[in-house]
């Protein structure tokens, strides 16, 4: 038969596995896309990535050179320039506007899906096409030929037009007030003449004031 003191130690080790498991499963559970729970101002949020996307998807599906063409258009992406401090996956923001258009376009364009891999310090990475790649494959393919090394490595893009833009921001420090500007901006370009025949952009303004722990 147990006494008092055994007891007593049982129940505090019970109580120690309980809040240890406790804090190794943590609370997992599912919320609000748009929902911000994280009081990151550094981060781009849920919301504005979002939005961006289905801004940008709506204005081009709008254009009239992609929904009235006799045959579907072909889009490639070129890299989008982040010019802010903060960390930003441009190529996720391409990829929602593209999978929105895809979703709601009903076959009036294409993407073309061609990153090129190149070996950098001994590993395999993504690399997107730059903008003379594209004019000078699309001249190539108008005069009815390419180089063998381009049939052999199906290097021909015949993209109509690429889309690409840029990220900046501005910020602005009070005592202990901050505040951020960040302009997300896209921008379509044909790929014959290099001309910019459509663009974007969405606004977003950050605030945050410092608390007594951080000054």
């Amino acid at each position: 038969m147990f006494n008092s003191n055994c007891c007593h130690k049982l129940l505090v080790l019970l109580l120690a596995v309980w809040v240890l498991n406790g804090c190794a499963t943590g609370d997992t559970r599912r919320i609000d896309p748009d929902a911000e729970l994280v009081d990151d101002w550094q981060a781009t949020s849920v919301q504005d990535y979002r939005t961006v996307a289905d801004q940008m998807a709506r204005s081009l599906i709008q254009l009239p050179f992609i929904h009235k063409a006799e045959s579907p258009p072909t889009i490639a992406f070129i890299e989008v320039e982040n010019r802010t401090n903060r960390f930003i996956d441009t190529v996720a923001f391409q990829e929602k506007i593209r999978t929105l258009l895809l979703k709601n376009c009903r076959g009036k364009l294409y993407f073309l899906d061609r990153g090129r891999k190149e070996k950098v310090e001994g590993t395999r990475v993504e690399k997107s096409v730059n903008i003379e790649e594209i004019v000078a494959e699309r001249k190539r393919k108008k005069k009815g030929y390419a180089t063998s090394s381009e049939k052999s490595s199906g290097k021909i893009f015949g993209a109509d037009y690429f889309l690409t833009g840029s990220i900046h921001s501005i910020n602005r420090i009070q005592g202990t007030q901050r505040t951020e500007y960040v302009r997300y901006s896209f921008r379509l370009t044909d790929a014959d003449n290099s001309l910019i025949v459509w663009e974007d952009d969405y606004e977003a303004r950050y605030f945050k004031s410092k608390s007594l722990m951080d000054r």
